[in-house]
């Protein structure tokens, strides 16, 4: 009676033949690496690892991948960075970990903040003047849903387009001190 063989086996008698070439065992290990350093920054943001525990693990990651690129931490957390979210922790990395000066990067995104709020609260007593006409709905505790205004999701992609350069501009800046 004939052996029985499972998927794997059957799999790895198809492809013993095959071989990675060093182009395709680069591109491997630099996946690796940028999974590996995608992993030490989620944990980091789970608060998981604290900013001395990352310095850690980064560094013996560096020293048994034989990391030689410095920027290669910067460049995950700077791609990480979002305008609309909290980038404390991320800015802490680049501080402590990176010893990246972000001041420029954060004073861009504490102006787009400040216009965004600016639009919206420009947007919003048009909306509450439209209610009290309409709907007989008015008074202090009015506070309209400008998720739901077509006009807002408008104002809000101009405020965004308005910095999406500048902020672009700071990330490669930023990059370019280490580099």
């Amino acid at each position: 009676m004939g052996e029985i063989k499972s998927t794997l086996d059957l799999v790895l008698e198809k492809t013993k033949h095959l071989s990675q070439s060093s182009e395709e065992k680069q591109a491997q290990k630099q996946k690796d690496i940028s999974k590996r350093i995608s992993g030490l920054l989620q944990k980091y943001q789970e608060r998981l690892l604290s900013i001395g525990q990352l310095q850690r693990e980064y560094e013996a990651f560096q020293a048994e991948f034989k990391l030689t690129d410095p920027a290669a931490l910067a460049v995950q957390v700077i791609d990480r960075l979002d305008p609309d979210s909290d980038n404390l922790a991320l800015f802490e990395v680049l501080k402590h970990c990176c010893q990246l000066d972000y001041a420029g990067l954060a004073d861009v995104i504490d102006e787009f903040r400040a216009d965004y709020q600016k639009a919206a609260q420009s947007r919003m007593e048009p909306v509450k003047e439209r209610l009290a006409r309409e709907y007989r709905i008015s008074g202090s505790a009015v506070v309209p849903n400008l998720e739901s205004d077509e006009q807002w999701h408008l104002a809000a992609q101009k405020v965004r387009a308005g910095y999406e350069n500048k902020i672009s501009r700071e990330k490669v800046n930023l990059l370019g001190e280490d580099n």
